[in-house]
């Protein structure tokens, strides 16, 4: 079963969950935030997953060039007769390269044995190799599987760290959500308590007769108003909180939930990101990508030639007691080999070869796209960014405007020099004002964020 932990440990920025304490963190910065996902999250941790699970793919594709050792044995007695007795093994080697290389020792005996394999009575090595002239030439299926998970590595480590910038960038809206509704839900609180204040300052009028029923009435209204709206902003804080505590889980591979006195930090994380096109991740990915679609149609092209294969062996006594030197083997004793294989019609490699080439011109056409789009997006975000940093400052002066039009409203009120509906429109708006400049820096927060992921620079 699934446990919950509440967060309410206080932790330094760089190091979490290693103590409990009974205190709550008053307030969680963005960047704290962010570095406690990046080191916990599940969904990361699995991302982490990716490199080795490439490497792995690559040494597996190395095992295909491993060296083999093949043993036979064949043998038939039949009413006393010895028909035939075949030992032999073998040690071969595909090199990286068009070339076979094999050592063979095999030995024959008996009284009905093929005269083309009558061996001497120590058997006989073989030391010799095939290498392919046509199809198989400059690659061939294992070759280009290597050259593939070569990439493969480049591609897992650019795919992980896109991923991962990605997913930072969904837990930052989250965090961003969550401030943009925590201060409203603030707000709604202020403009809740201004018109409480203002419907008992009426009421108490009313009792002495300085007021209207009908302004009780008026002011109990405005009460009721805000309070209606104060409870959908708890709601929507509420499932903020928890859209937030989605992303936070301890070392201990444990989700947790945000206290509710724990607040949010409006402090940005504002650097300067630069766009270096040639380290980033989509180029790198892009670049894996491209040479495994390359080496895909270098291995399609391969299919248009003929198989020709020519090589053999040279022979030396097989006393495996008394290993043969260099010497032993001459030209005088060989085996010569040649195979020949042509396709009469070549549909099959022009069917793969087309395929590889329309692929790769597809992926060519896409990456252009991609990275130019890159581009644009980051240069837009930046002014975005600027324009809300604009906004941003002419919000801050319209709330602190608004709140000091609010305060003079209700101390005119208290006076006697005010009426009932201007301190209502000013709550209102100082409401709005309030609303207003976190709505704008929650925007700025995660155009931030986009910016980053965009750089991948989290």
């Amino acid at each position: 079963m699934m446990r919950f932990v509440f967060f309410l440990v206080a932790m330094p920025a760089l190091v979490f969950g290693q103590q409990a304490s009974n205190a709550v963190l008053e307030e969680l910065h963005i960047g704290q935030f962010i570095e406690w996902v990046d080191h916990n999250h599940p969904l990361l941790k699995a991302v982490g997953n990716k490199l080795p699970t490439a490497k792995a793919e690559l040494l597996k594709t190395r095992g295909a060039f491993d060296p083999r050792w093949t043993g036979a044995y064949a043998s038939k007695e039949y009413k006393g007769d010895m028909y035939y007795r075949l030992p032999a093994w073998a040690l071969e080697a595909d090199v990286r390269g068009p070339l076979s290389v094999s050592v063979d020792w095999n030995a024959t005996a008996g009284l009905y044995t093929n005269p083309q394999d009558k061996l001497p009575e120590e058997g006989m090595f073989a030391v010799g190799g095939m290498l392919n002239l046509g199809n198989g030439l400059m690659t061939d299926q294992r070759r280009t599987d290597l050259r593939i998970a070569r990439a493969g590595v480049e591609l897992s480590e650019a795919e992980a760290e896109l991923y991962r910038n990605e997913l930072l960038l969904k837990a930052s809206k989250a965090y961003w959500k969550w401030y943009a509704a925590h201060e409203n839900l603030k707000a709604y609180e202020s403009a809740l308590q201004a018109a409480s204040e203002v419907y008992t300052y009426t009421k108490e009028s009313f009792q002495a007769g300085d007021a209207s029923a009908m302004d009780t009435l008026d002011a109990r209204a405005l009460l009721m108003t805000w309070e209606t709206d104060y409870q959908l902003a708890r709601n929507k804080a509420i499932g903020a909180l928890y859209e937030a505590s989605t992303w936070l889980w301890n070392e201990a591979e444990e989700p947790m939930i945000l206290n509710a006195e724990t607040v949010p930090s409006g402090a940005l994380l504002s650097w300067p990101i630069p766009l270096n096109l040639e380290e980033h991740p989509l180029v790198r990915y892009n670049d894996a990508k491209e040479d495994q679609l390359r080496a895909k149609r270098q291995l399609a092209r391969e299919y248009l030639k003929p198989k020709v294969a020519v090589g053999g062996a040279l022979l030396a006594p097989g006393n495996t007691e008394l290993l043969p030197s260099s010497g032993d083997f001459t030209a005088e004793n060989r085996v010569v080999k040649a195979k020949v294989e042509l396709p009469l019609f070549l549909r099959e490699g022009l069917g793969y070869s087309r395929s590889q080439n329309l692929q790769l011109e597809t992926f060519e056409w896409e990456r252009t796209q991609l990275e130019y789009e890159l581009q644009r997006q980051w240069e837009a975000q930046g002014y975005q960014i600027r324009n809300l940093e604009e906004a941003m400052v002419a919000s801050e002066k319209n709330e602190e405007a608004m709140a000091a039009l609010l305060a003079g409203e209700r101390e005119k009120l208290r006076l006697g020099d005010s009426e009932l509906i201007k301190v209502n429109l000013r709550t209102s708006y100082y409401a709005k004002a309030r609303i207003q400049r976190a709505n704008i820096q929650s925007e700025l927060g995660q155009a931030w964020a986009r910016w980053a992921q965009l750089s991948a620079a989290f």
